[in-house]
């Protein structure tokens, strides 16, 4: 799985975005690993 970051100028300032590249070889477990690192970091900086 990569992950990348993308911020301005791609898109606009204040608007960042994290692009998550899958593939059919990630299965349903990495999915859902990978959501809840997400969600917990996201609550740790209190972004969710």
């Amino acid at each position: 799985m990569q992950v990348e970051m993308v911020n301005y100028p791609a898109v606009a300032k204040g608007k960042a975005r994290i692009r998550v590249i899958i593939s059919a070889a990630h299965t349903p477990e990495d999915l859902d690993f990978a959501l809840d690192v997400f969600k917990r970091t996201g609550k740790e900086l209190k972004v969710l």
